[in-house]
């Protein structure tokens, strides 16, 4: 028995139960929430008496669920963050904190996490800021690093553990796509597959293609920042998350080893919701 369920937030789904002349209206209920109610159908559905599910549903009903939604959870603006008078660049919101980013335009968290994710989906490895003028039309485009990003959009441990992941997949699949100087061959693919790890460094192989032009380099001893020695290239980057963004500041012992180079895995979503 195929029954179809309207949400209070309108969003339908489908519920499949026994057809069985035994079985009870509360299989129904043990996927609603604790709770909910039943209207839609001109008949009182009493979950007391224990009825059963074939005298009261046929298949293909719809039937309306009444229940209180859990609230979504609500972003706030950490202490560390600047806080914006200005509206929101997306939503035009005036009401919910808005966030100061580092080129000055202003975002409230959840619009920031939205556009991100949205971002992401599309396959993107660098998340720039959306903003265009009014007067000209430019646009702002500046890149935010991930750790602002993940700051400002207020995510937490999970949320933030799946943008790493996803935006480090991207940068591969797109690392890979501009690849020219070297192809990814059988023989570049197994030696990268069954490469070693590093030392002290979970889950960071000992080799890596270089991100820009694939050569394969393998690392010795010294620290992870990296330099491709191939001709022409002299590309820098991390050695552990592949990415390109460096400074005196950057610290290997926070950043995550990017997943393996050429990897079916690669090729899977991490949604968060």
């Amino acid at each position: 028995m195929k029954i179809t369920v309207i949400h209070p937030d309108l969003k339908q789904s489908q519920i499949r139960l026994s057809e069985r002349k035994t079985t009870k209206v509360t299989t129904l209920f043990k996927h609603l929430p604790l709770g909910a109610t039943i209207k839609g159908l001109g008949k009182k559905v009493d979950v007391g008496k224990d009825c059963l599910l074939h005298e009261i549903f046929n298949h293909d009903d719809v039937i309306e669920a009444v229940y209180t939604p859990k609230r979504a959870r609500v972003r706030r603006l950490s202490r560390r963050v600047n806080e914006s008078p200005d509206p929101c660049m997306i939503t035009l919101d005036t009401t919910d904190q808005r966030a100061e980013m580092p080129c000055g335009h202003s975002i409230t968290p959840q619009a920031l996490f939205d556009y991100c994710w949205h971002e992401l989906e599309k396959g993107s490895s660098k998340i720039t800021c959306p903003y265009v003028s009014e007067s000209k039309g430019d646009r702002c485009e500046y890149r935010w690093r991930s750790d602002v990003i993940i700051l400002y959009a207020s995510m937490n441990t999970t949320e933030k553990m799946v943008f790493r992941k996803r935006l480090d997949i991207n940068r591969i699949q797109q690392q890979e796509l501009e690849s020219s100087n070297v192809l990814p061959d059988d023989v570049i693919i197994s030696y990268l597959h069954n490469s070693p790890k590093l030392p002290h460094r979970r889950n960071a192989p000992m080799r890596r293609a270089c991100p820009k032009c694939w050569s394969i380099i393998e690392h010795v001893s010294g620290c992870l920042t990296m330099t491709c020695k191939y001709p022409s290239c002299n590309f820098k980057f991390c050695f552990k998350c592949l990415g390109d963004y460096y400074s005196d500041e950057y610290n290997h012992k926070t950043c995550l080893a990017a997943p393996l180079q050429f990897s079916d895995t690669n090729l899977k979503s991490c949604p968060i919701r």
